[in-house]
């Protein structure tokens, strides 16, 4: 897993390589461990009191990770959350059974429709050549020793004959007329005069039956469909309250800090609880340097998703794209909305504490039970961009969810395809094969100007000129940490210490 906030602060920190174009500052001093031990509830109490005084702070706050262990040890904690959790297992179990044999109805109803569209296509286009060539491999064949395929020993043209009959004369019967125009014997002619006269009664009932067809799978599939969008909609919260339920050891990290838990103990009754949350909101600028743009109230004055982040952060392997490879600029530009809309237009910087909470509950053989808590913050001075990068991270976890669920169901995403699309994706893969050629002319030109600014060091000599702050030893550190640390960061910190009881 990448770690973004190493990313951010590898280009935007202090030492940054490309501060001005990006900020993500961690302020020395403002990265607390708070470790409380407090009678049972109490702590609780101090998390969801926390996390209100955060809203009424101006904080905007999502919780980001949580995961749950308990001992056996406590036989009825976890004997009540195991039950729930096979309650719910059981429920997506059935579920999935359902929904299994309605995604499989509902695929061979399509496979019914694609053929009979196809065959409709053919009749309202009046594909005269195309429906001979239907009736002659589904209808005639089946006459045995009379079909045509089966005469082409006698009259090895008699094919090629009834197809040019459908070009020429597609409702003639008259045998002297088709024998004159196709200049064959008046044998053959009578033969394809009686095929021609069973062709035109077939193709009479066949329009109508197909029509017929096409509108009853419409209904069928339509009502498959629905019931599909319905299990999903019965199943989702299910599935997401079962992931909820995450333990610690389906992590790599969490197995390995089992190891070494002080907790982690399978002669004690213990469970343990972690959360992760990030709390962010605008900081005012004390004083804004000579040439700042003051963004307007309605829209940003900077636009946070810049080319920058695009290319260092959003899409590279080292950044989001490394832990959410099926991410694309479509999906990015369809969620960017959101993610705007919990940022303030009107500032350029914001700070971000970044809070991992960890709860254990300590039951001992008395009866007795304590709380230990351990809060482990971290403030950020952030750029916009940084921040939405961050943000972008959130949503990113979020559709995982959606995608996760949607596999367990067998379906496609939103942003996935429809079999019956496929036809349109094809016609417009064609079409971007075309201009494929072109593309990979300017890429070639842009990889060769990449090449040269990093090897001669142009993107960071000039990362200077970037929209953002870029004096870190002047203006960063005494105008911007200072009020991160007094006004966000000492009022975090006392509300703990009293919350918790310690006092200053």
């Amino acid at each position: 897993m990448v770690d973004i906030f190493k990313v951010l602060e590898n280009y935007g920190g202090g030492n940054g390589k490309y501060l001005g174009k990006i900020i993500a500052v961690p302020p020395l001093g403002q990265d607390e461990v708070f470790n409380f031990t407090l009678p049972m509830g109490k702590a609780t109490g101090l998390w969801v009191g926390f996390l209100s005084w955060l809203d009424k702070k101006g904080y905007k706050v999502k919780k980001v990770n949580e995961t749950l262990d308990i001992s056996s040890v406590d036989s009825q904690y976890y004997s009540l959350t195991q039950r729930h959790k096979e309650e719910l297992e059981s429920k997506i179990k059935q579920g999935l059974i359902s929904v299994a044999q309605t995604v499989s109805d509902y695929e061979l109803l399509q496979h019914d429709f694609r053929k009979y569209k196809e065959f409709l296509k053919f009749i309202e286009t009046n594909d005269e050549h195309s429906l001979r060539a239907v009736f002659i491999d589904e209808v005639d064949i089946n006459t045995g020793a009379n079909s045509m395929k089966q005469m082409v020993v006698r009259w090895p043209t008699i094919i090629a004959d009834f197809m040019k009959l459908g070009e020429e004369m597609p409702k003639e019967t008259d045998v002297n007329k088709i024998s004159e125009k196709l200049k064959i014997s008046k044998v053959e002619a009578v033969i394809l005069s009686t095929k021609q006269r069973l062709y035109l009664n077939w193709k009479e009932m066949f329009g109508s039956e197909v029509k017929r067809r096409c509108e009853n799978l419409i209904g069928l599939l339509n009502s498959r469909k629905k019931t599909i969008e319905e299990y999903r909609n019965w199943l989702k919260p299910t599935i997401a309250k079962h992931k909820i339920y995450k333990e610690g050891l389906e992590e790599s990290s969490g197995r390995i800090g089992t190891l070494t838990s002080q907790w982690s103990s399978p002669g004690q009754a213990v469970s343990t609880n972690e959360i992760e949350v990030w709390a962010w909101q605008p900081i005012i600028s004390i004083e804004n340097r000579r040439g700042t743009l003051i963004s307007p109230k309605d829209r940003f004055g900077i636009e946070p998703y810049d080319n920058f982040i695009k290319e260092k952060i959003i899409f590279s392997d080292n950044g989001l794209k490394g832990n959410y490879p099926w991410i694309t600029e479509k999906w990015v530009n369809k969620v960017k909305g959101s993610i705007e809309e919990m940022m303030n237009k009107s500032y350029l910087y914001y700070v971000l504490l970044r809070i991992k909470y960890t709860k254990a509950i300590i039951k001992t053989p008395t009866g007795i039970e304590i709380e230990d808590v351990v809060y482990e913050t971290k403030n950020w001075f952030l750029s916009q961009n940084a921040l939405f990068v961050l943000l972008l991270d959130i949503r990113a976890r979020e559709e995982e969810l959606e995608r996760y669920i949607d596999q367990i169901l067998g379906l496609s995403s939103e942003d996935g395809t429809p079999s019956e699309e496929l036809e349109k994706i094809i016609k417009k893969w064609k079409e971007e094969e075309k201009e494929k050629d072109k593309k990979e002319k300017f890429e070639n030109i842009r990889r060769i100007l990449n090449k040269i600014k990093n090897t001669f060091g142009l993107d960071i000599a000039f990362s200077k000129f970037g929209p953002y702050e870029h004096n870190f030893k002047d203006r960063i550190t005494n105008i911007y940490l200072v009020s991160t640390g007094v006004d966000f960061y000492v009022p975090v910190v006392k509300y703990l210490l009293d919350g918790a009881g310690v006092g200053n």
